[in-house]
């Protein structure tokens, strides 16, 4: 796990766009899962409530 974490946290060696890219997609993607995730978390903690 830490050999590829290192890999794909070294741009230099694995190519310094492919890295960030991943990352900024990574990061883009999670940003638009988190307001969907927190109103289906919220949802089912007020019918419980």
């Amino acid at each position: 796990i830490r050999e590829e974490f290192r890999t794909s946290s070294g741009p230099s060696d694995s190519g310094g766009n492919s890295p960030p890219v991943t990352i900024h997609t990574w990061l883009e993607r999670f940003n638009k899962q988190k307001p969907r995730s927190f109103e289906k978390a919220t949802a089912p903690v007020d019918a419980k409530n």
